[in-house]
């Protein structure tokens, strides 16, 4: 039985396509109109050109003018080309500033994500959670620091409080010294009996003095009392504080704590997003526009629909695998090499997108990839001899022998992708373009290629094979289906998975994750919330301790004041009191006898050397208190200086967990900051590259538009010199007929003064010599080209002419001149004949 194979072979033929910074071309069959050769020749500028003597000094004239019109369009496109060109290399500038400055974030997130292993993150948080132990550490530690801070200020004031007790009784000693020195000395007056009544009004002064001292002890007693109760409150809200900013840093960390869990779930819960977001969105597919399986008068109109809708996703997964090249015959690396893997990968990657085609338009027919679809696909790419985007018929015909028999078999061509640097990626957009100029763009070929790729051509076969094969030598993407003869023979090694480029669970996955998402955000916000009420509350009940220290710090100081001037008040007074006793001994001694005098005088002068004694001591106290004091001093400002300290590594503690935290969100959020970093410096480039294609083509446009306005300023230039040329001529020919006219007129004048005879057939000239070889013609000479030359006078002027004229005539002696004229009249008339005659022969 003879097999019936019936044989589609279509051709991407439609225009020039720019898509993805990628040309599609495609082949186009070659009509007898454009095989034609034009006889004419046709300007740069659409004129024909004609032959000089067509041509007429209005048709020049109307030439010049055009080619002006045409310079002046041309000029004002050549500057429109010009400026388009530096605005357009100033966008090369900006856009090369963003790929430098994208590049630098990359480049960071880079890093990033080569560090993000699970063993860093897992490393980092344990980190984080040492790093805030050490911060709770460091802050106890601080606490510690502040303690003892207060302790040695406590010192500090007590030690202040010594110094001023020792230094109230070295002013007692002191005042006792100059007490019992003031006894002595009265007790010399008594004995010398002198100054009784100023002894007597000491004594008053002395009672005086120590009744207002009395009073002014009790006030500085009161004072003192009330200082030491505002120290005592003072060290009570200190206390109540500390307990309260303790309180608070337990629950600023537990709020932290949560936050930074909280934070970590809703990075998980993104980077589940993000991955179900970057599997969509490297999912392509190909949106059929509705009506087109049944579309007739209107296909192109959704054509450009399909067009419009339809833009090639980029596969940042697919970018990785790069494609083998090797160089051509000019020794250009550019072919493709795909493995037997990487054909099968892109077989399998079209066809999801045109079983999803199908789908959409409501066909039964599937496609169906096998080992043996690849292996049709791959022997008509590697048999292909014929070059350029032309069908190869042997290797379509000798696959069938070859590889197995189709009954029905058909082939769509395009212009592939190529270079040094390819990836599965490049070559997946390649392919995705070409279904789009075959399903969208296919007018020309009456879109036989559009039936094929959309499974129309083989509706009502249920399974259409397909392979999809890339040509040796020059990158042709070859797109075979077929129906096979023998189906178990094709299906040998089974049918292989065929990725579903349906959306729809990732959509639901998505939506899932994408929920959850919100929900941890939604507890990150308040984990957040918390926080910050949590940290505010820290800081205010800080900024409360740190208060209540101040006003403790200022409690103890005045209660040191009031003391030392309680102090201060007391050693007045028993100083006063001193002197009012030795006032009062003095004036009791004034009665005294000799002996008793001399005995007191001895007593007081013995009573001074025990109150300088009691000096001396109270001083060396003092000092000692004093060291005391300076050591204490020394001990708080080691212990403030420890406090600062602390303080330090708390914030240093505390810093380098928020560090860790932001390498955490950092690694964690590594691979969303990659793609995001990534996607931006893709864009750049692409925007350069887009860039520096527009500044190609209008470079090249600038090159054609200079071009074209120096055709068109030569062509103005051969049609002014035609003009000009036409212009001369018409010059050139006025001169000529002028002098021409000027010439004749004078030939006239010089013919009309030259006067010729005629007798019989002979002309004579005014001296009497025949001529010949001239015509007359209405008494007019004209010589034998025609020229006028004299005229024919009938009076005989000369004595020659006159017998020239009777020989001529052989008239008789006795004639007369009327006679000769009369025979001369005849003759005339006869060469007037001649004349006639000869000039219609002329003419």
């Amino acid at each position: 039985m003879k097999k019936n194979i019936k044989t589609l072979y279509t051709a991407t033929a439609v225009a020039t396509l720019l898509m993805a910074a990628k040309t599609q071309t495609a082949q186009a069959a070659t009509s007898d109109a454009e095989t034609k050769t034009n006889s004419e020749t046709t300007t740069a500028t659409g004129a024909t050109t004609t032959t000089p003597a067509q041509v007429t000094k209005e048709s020049a004239q109307a030439d010049v003018n055009k080619a002006q019109e045409v310079v002046n369009d041309q000029q004002a496109e050549a500057n429109g080309a010009q400026k388009a060109v530096d605005t357009a290399n100033q966008k090369v500038k900006d856009a090369q500033a963003k790929v430098d400055s994208t590049k630098a974030t990359l480049d960071e997130a880079t890093e990033a994500k080569q560090e993000a292993t699970q063993e860093n993150i897992d490393k980092t948080k344990s980190d984080i959670s040492q790093a805030e132990s050490d911060v709770t550490s460091k802050q106890n530690e601080a606490s510690q620091a502040e303690s003892n801070v207060n302790t040695k200020q406590s010192a500090v004031t007590q030690a202040q409080s010594d110094v001023n007790t020792s230094k109230a009784k070295v002013d007692q000693a002191t005042a006792d010294v100059n007490a019992k020195q003031a006894s002595v000395d009265n007790a010399q007056k008594v004995l010398d009996g002198t100054d009784a009544e100023q002894i007597r009004k000491n004594a008053d002064d002395a009672q005086k003095a120590v009744d207002s001292d009395k009073a002014n002890v009790q006030v500085k007693t009161t004072d003192a009392t009330n200082k030491a109760t505002a120290v005592s409150e003072a060290q009570k809200a200190v206390d109540t504080a500390q307990t309260a900013a303790q309180t608070a840093k337990t629950n600023a960390d537990t709020t932290s704590q949560k936050l930074a869990e909280a934070q970590s779930a809703v990075n998980d819960a993104q980077t589940k997003v993000n991955s179900i977001n970057d599997q969509i969105n490297s999912v392509n597919r190909i949106e059929m526009p509705k009506g087109y399986v049944n579309a007739k008068d209107n296909i192109a109109e959704l054509g450009k629909q399909g067009l419009a809708m339809n833009k090639y996703k980029e596969d940042e997964k697919a970018k990785q695998e790069k494609i083998a090249a090797v160089a051509d015959s000019r020794g250009v690396v550019g072919l493709l090499r795909l493995t037997d893997e990487q054909q099968k990968e892109i077989t399998l990657w079209t066809a999801g997108i045109l079983n999803d085609i199908r789908k959409q338009l409501g066909l039964s027919n599937r496609i169906v990839v096998t080992n043996k679809s690849l292996e049709f696909a791959k022997y008509i790419a590697d048999n292909s001899t014929i070059a350029g985007i032309e069908h190869d018929d042997k290797a379509l015909q000798d696959v069938n022998k070859a590889v197995l028999q189709a009954r029905i078999q058909a082939e769509s061509i395009g212009l592939g992708v190529g270079g040094s640097d390819i990836t599965m990626n490049d070559l997946q957009e390649a392919v995705y373009d070409l279904m789009l100029q075959m399903l969208f763009d296919d007018a020309y070929s009456n879109w036989g290629h559009a039936m094929q790729i959309s499974g129309m051509e083989f509706h009502g076969v249920k399974d259409e094979y397909l392979g999809l094969g890339v040509r040796q030598k020059d990158n042709i993407i070859g797109f075979e289906t077929f129906y096979p003869e023998d189906p178990a023979k094709a299906d040998e090694g089974g049918r292989l998975t065929i990725p579903s480029v349906d959306t729809t669970e990732l959509q639901a996955e998505l939506t899932t994750a994408q929920s959850d998402l919100n929900t941890k955000s939604n507890a990150l916000t308040s984990a957040k919330s918390a926080n910050d009420e949590a940290q505010s509350a820290l800081t205010t009940a800080n900024n409360n301790l740190a208060t209540a220290q101040t006003n403790l710090t200022n409690a103890q100081k005045a209660k040191t004041q009031a003391d030392s001037d309680l102090e201060t008040a007391k050693t007045q007074l028993t100083t006063d009191e001193a002197k009012l006793a030795s006032a009062q001994e003095a004036v009791q001694a004034l009665s005294a006898d000799l002996a008793t005098k001399q005995a007191n005088l001895q007593s007081a002068k013995d009573a001074l050397e025990e109150s300088k004694k009691n000096l001396a001591s109270a001083e060396s106290d003092l000092t000692a208190k004093q060291n005391a004091l300076t050591e204490a001093e020394n001990e708080l400002k080691s212990a403030q200086d420890a406090l600062t300290s602390a303080k330090q590594a708390v914030s240093d503690a505390q810093a380098k967990v928020d560090s860790l935290k932001a390498k955490l969100d950092s690694l964690t959020n590594a691979e969303p900051n990659y793609e995001a970093a990534k996607t931006a410096y893709d864009n750049a480039v692409s925007d350069l590259k887009f860039a520096q294609d527009d500044l190609d083509a209008f470079t090249g446009v600038n090159k054609i538009a200079q071009a074209k306005l120096d055709s068109a300023k030569s062509e103005l230039a051969k049609a002014q010199a035609v003009l000009d040329k036409i212009l001369e001529k018409e010059r050139a020919e006025e001169a000529l007929k002028k002098a021409e006219e000027e010439a004749k007129e004078a030939a006239v004048k010089r013919a009309q003064a030259t006067h010729f005879y005629q007798t019989g057939s002979k002309l004579f000239d005014a001296q009497g010599k025949e001529v010949t070889g001239y015509v007359v013609k209405d008494n007019q000479v004209y010589d034998a080209k025609g020229n006028l030359v004299g005229v024919v006078s009938k009076k005989v002027m000369t004595r020659e002419l006159h017998r020239a004229l009777v020989k001529a005539n052989t008239l008789p002696q006795t004639g007369n001149e009327s006679t000769v004229l009369a025979g001369l009249g005849v003759a005339l008339i006869g060469l007037g004949s001649m004349l006639g005659v000869a000039k219609r022969k002329r003419q």
